[in-house]
């Protein structure tokens, strides 16, 4: 039997925590974990945070009458349909099968508002799901901000689209020499291949707590990438602003990076000299991670 590579357990590990993985790659994936605490501590922090999204928001059996009504709405629609599918074989259209067909059609639209119905309470409840999924990282006065799950918050928040700069250059260096002499920050500006640098947004990343937002735009497909630098004794100042657990045990080398999967997105994490980088786009983290130097040795 193959074993996973830790791409592939990182891949298949939401399948795992959902019960939605079969049993070899079951197998797989826990004899990989025993292996990599990296990956194992991620599981763990996932189901961690599965059971208490459930603890806060328990399941509840739909009325009876409400499962009876949606099924009399369907038996309608089918039933409507086969009227339909009669008359026109035979060409004719009596009175009584007018009169038929517009009553289904009534029990038709109501079928079509139960539809609607729970489709908004399904968007509720994975609106509610996601804010307490939030409030167990950031959204508490005890807890710990992660830097991560915040930078994918403005990206989401902001649906991805272009920041006007506070300090407009397509020039890394002068980006570099200007974070020095205004905020006394030594940070390097990236380079990121196929991108093209805008400038800095002096975001405040959560109250209280300012930190550049680099900006990179790829007119070519339409996409935009934010990049948060943090100055480590900066960001030491903070109390409850943290890293990614696993990713600050990942990232040590100048190559090294994390991509944690937060909201449906990729953050990318490195490290580099005094500094600390969370990118957060459209694209899959790592092919975000290969576009940037030098993450690519």
């Amino acid at each position: 039997m193959d074993e996973l590579d830790y791409k592939e357990a990182l891949h298949i590990l939401p399948a795992v925590v959902d019960n939605e993985a079969t049993e070899q790659e079951k197998v797989k994936f826990f004899s990989f974990i025993e292996k990599n605490p990296l990956v194992r501590k991620e599981y763990e922090h996932a189901i961690r945070i599965k059971r208490i999204v459930a603890s806060r928001l328990p399941r509840y059996d739909a009325p009876p009458h409400l499962h009876e009504n949606v099924l009399q709405c369907i038996r309608n629609l089918d039933l409507d349909r086969k009227i339909g599918a009669e008359e026109e074989s035979s060409g004719s259209a009596s009175l009584l099968s007018l009169r038929v067909t517009d009553h289904f059609r009534k029990e038709k639209s109501l079928y079509y508002r139960f539809i609607f119905a729970a489709a908004v309470i399904l968007v509720m409840t994975f609106s509610i799901v996601q804010f307490l999924d939030q409030s167990t990282y950031y959204g508490s006065d005890a807890g710990p901000l992660i830097v991560e799950f915040i930078a994918a918050e403005h990206f989401i928040g902001n649906s991805g689209t272009f920041i006007e700069p506070h300090f407009a250059t397509d020039q890394r260096s002068e980006a570099e020499e200007y974070l020095r002499s205004h905020f006394g920050m030594d940070i390097t500006i990236p380079a990121v291949s196929g991108a093209d640098f805008s400038g800095i947004v002096m975001a405040e990343f959560t109250p209280g707590f300012q930190t550049p937002l680099l900006g990179y735009s790829q007119d070519e497909i339409g996409e935009i990438i934010y990049l948060f630098a943090f100055d480590m004794d900066h960001m030491s100042l903070h109390e409850q602003l943290v890293r990614h657990e696993i990713a600050a045990e990942t990232c040590l080398k100048h190559s090294d990076f994390y991509v944690a999967e937060i909201f449906d997105h990729h953050v990318v994490s490195w490290l580099w000299d005094n500094t600390w980088y969370a990118a957060v786009s459209n694209h899959n983290g790592y092919d975000l991670a290969a576009l940037v130097e030098p993450l690519w040795e």
